[in-house]
């Protein structure tokens, strides 16, 4: 009865599929007949390939006979032969010594020339075993000479193989993304009666195999398919089970996979700004939460600047790659607002951005009267801190942005800063510099401004004597003195008084 409902089954599966099909059924060791035929009088003999499966848009899914015109080119086992007529047509795949394995979609394409015209069959054949046959025993009469001798009194019994459960699967990866896996696998043992599918189980690794797991039915000719909706950077643990009328065979081997990253999927928290002079700003924040991480976190992005909703005004870009959760702004205008906002990063890109939040700098007045000595003190420090951090673990750009980064995007698609380094590529770049450095530029600037001074004078005396004469007379020593080429020689005066 079950056997009746599969081949029922089958036939409803591959009417619906389209293309021409039929079920076809036989023992074991029988020899079974899957019939195709094409006009060859009209066509001429033609290519045609047999496989098992379904028919792709390409030639036939594990090919097991395939042949070209009137010629076999290729035959994965002995039992696959074309009894028919070749050249009237008739390419029937007969298999000999069926076995229960065989049992299964077949496909038939004939390579007919032209776009979209080859002729597809598919056919489902179902291999039953041999009925248990159990022998009356030979009982001996008076008038019979002939038959088992006395001695042997045992019972001859014709045995087959019996029904059983299958063995389990092999299953292995094929691909891994951020939010999806596929497997493949093979079958074993079949239990000497035909395969009706397969189940795949699919759980957190932290889960057991008895709550939380996701279970999939999977068609009998299947060996390939794909788990969706997974979470990125999570691992899972994958088992399967094959099926027939006898039950489930036993799990399969376990695979243990863990998904590749992507973008964050969530801001960082509480993010806070708080003004800690007429010149700096101090920003706080938290990681994003963990299930919305989606990988490991690299670091922050940080984007400021003055805060105005008519324009766009530049906007500084700062990548945090310390770990650190705070910065502070620094160098900014007195009594004047600043927006913040703040992304995540990991190896797969930006997170989305937080919400922007506004903030005042202090004016020197405020300041003097909330600011006592001890919190000087305290103040000064924390800026020192925070000077020295930025400028060994962060890097500044300014950029005039149009267009906020989106979520996902790498942070080197939109910043010409390498976020995992201190370094960069675009010499339009203007990078903070140390506070050291910024004392030599302040020594070395008025000393060349006052050298080029000095240059520009001589060569303004210069040309003033040379414009004076037409041209430049070499200098002359005359007496003990020096003369220009416009003043008159002394005159030569005889030695003595």
């Amino acid at each position: 009865m079950d056997s009746y409902i599969s081949c029922c089954w089958l036939v409803l599966y591959l009417f619906f599929d389209g293309g021409s099909s039929v079920t076809i059924q036989g023992y074991v060791g029988d020899v079974v007949t899957l019939t195709c035929k094409y006009d060859a009088r009209h066509y001429g003999t033609l290519s045609v390939c047999w496989g098992r499966g379904h028919i792709p848009n390409s030639g036939c899914g594990n090919e097991v006979l395939r042949t070209e015109g009137v010629k076999v080119t290729h035959r994965a086992s002995v039992r696959y032969n074309l009894q028919g007529d070749l050249r009237a047509g008739d390419v029937s795949l007969t298999i000999t010594q069926a076995q229960v394995k065989d049992s299964g979609l077949y496909g038939c394409r004939v390579d007919i020339p032209g776009w979209f015209n080859d002729q597809k069959h598919h056919l489902a054949l179902v291999i039953k075993p041999a009925h248990e046959t159990t022998p009356e025993p030979w009982i001996p009469r008076e008038s019979t000479t002939v038959g088992y001798p006395k001695a042997q009194t045992t019972t001859m019994q014709t045995t087959m193989g019996s029904s059983v459960p299958p063995d389990p699967p092999t299953v292995a990866i094929r691909e891994i993304s951020a939010r999806s896996i596929s497997v493949w696998w093979s079958a074993g043992f079949d239990g000497n009666t035909p395969i009706t599918g397969f189940h795949l189980e699919c759980k957190s690794q932290s889960d057991s195999w008895v709550d939380g797991v996701r279970g999939s039915n999977i068609l009998p000719w299947e060996r390939e398919t794909a788990i969706n909706d997974l979470r990125p950077f999570y691992t899972y643990n994958i088992r399967m089970f094959t099926k027939n009328d006898m039950g489930l065979s036993k799990p399969s081997n376990e695979l243990t996979i863990t998904t590749k990253e992507a973008a964050p999927d969530g801001p960082p928290q509480d993010v806070k700004l708080e003004a800690l002079s007429s010149h700096s700003i101090r920003v706080t924040w938290r990681a994003p939460e963990l299930s919305f991480q989606n990988g490991l976190i690299r670091g922050y992005q940080l984007r400021y600047s003055e805060y105005s909703p008519q324009e766009r005004l530049p906007v500084r870009v700062v990548h945090l790659m310390d770990g650190s959760e705070r910065f502070t702004m620094n160098n900014l205008q007195e009594a004047t607002k600043y927006s913040v906002t703040l992304h995540t990063i990991n190896s797969a890109g930006l997170g989305p951005s937080s919400q922007e939040l506004v903030c005042s700098t202090l004016t020197n007045d405020d300041q003097q009267h909330i600011t006592t000595t001890q919190a000087t003190t305290e103040l000064q420090t924390e800026h020192s801190t925070s000077t020295i951090a930025t400028t060994t673990s962060s890097t500044e750009t300014w950029l005039l942005v149009t267009d906020s980064p989106t979520q996902g995007q790498r942070v080197d698609d939109f910043s010409t800063t390498n976020p995992l380094s201190n370094s960069t590529t675009d010499p339009t770049v203007k990078l903070g510099t140390e506070e050291q450095s910024g004392h030599l530029v302040a020594i070395l600037v008025p000393v060349l401004v006052l050298g080029l001074l000095v240059v520009m004078a001589i060569i303004w005396q210069f040309r003033r004597t040379t414009l004076k004469k037409g041209n430049w007379k070499i200098l002359w020593k005359n007496n003990g003195f020096m003369s220009f080429g416009d003043s008159e020689p002394a005159q030569e005066r005889p030695l003595g008084c």
